[in-house]
């Protein structure tokens, strides 16, 4: 079960994440702290992950 979830994580990361302008632009700008805060509370993408990593508590 809990690779299924983190392979599930891996995927979204690696298809949304890599090159996501929007992370990109919040680094620029912010902090690495305002582009993190950004994805898990903002993004559609992270709150999905977010939702995966809850299942591994």
């Amino acid at each position: 079960m809990n690779t299924e979830v983190l392979d599930k994580i891996n995927n979204l990361e690696e298809k949304y994440c890599r090159d996501c302008i929007l992370k990109i632009l919040n680094r620029q700008q912010g902090s690495k702290t305002t582009a993190h805060n950004f994805c898990i509370h903002e993004c559609s993408v992270g709150k999905q992950i977010r939702a995966h990593g809850n299942n591994l508590q």
